[in-house]
């Protein structure tokens, strides 16, 4: 299965149908990821055991036959100026290296409620600014 061919309705379905699990899903994107982020360095920080946890949960709602979240298991990289409590934000700057956000983002409570599943935090130009205009 080549999981950069899902779209996310294809990903529903295909979970939904057990041809595969959110947990299978986020296990193959992880491998995708320590295979090519050191030649890309897209992601600051990897979230494996919150990712792996959150995919378990919704793999739990498809096996108990519950609703499953329009966004159940789908696998969504954040960047790292948007905040998810309790995890570091730097905003890829060395003056917040030690910053810990204490309340989610209005747009992560609402991918929470929706059953994503966050692999890690991207990089971005220090704060977002795009100044250097490199791209």
């Amino acid at each position: 299965m080549d999981i950069s061919k899902l779209t996310i309705t294809s990903f529903q379905k295909g979970l939904r149908e057990k041809k595969f699990s959110a947990l299978e899903i986020a296990r193959a994107v992880f491998e995708n990821i320590e295979e090519r982020d050191g030649d890309i360095g897209a992601y600051l920080r990897i979230l494996k055991d919150d990712a792996y946890a959150q995919a378990e949960a919704v793999d739990i709602r498809i096996a108990e036959h519950r609703e499953v979240p329009p966004l159940g298991g789908v696998p969504l990289a954040i960047k790292d100026n948007i905040f998810i409590a309790g995890g570091t934000v730097t905003a890829a700057s060395k003056m917040l290296e030690h910053y810990t956000a204490s309340y989610d983002a209005t747009v992560i409570t609402k991918l929470k409620k929706h059953g994503a599943v966050f692999l890690g935090k991207t990089n971005l130009d220090e704060f977002a600014m795009g100044a250097s205009t490199e791209n």
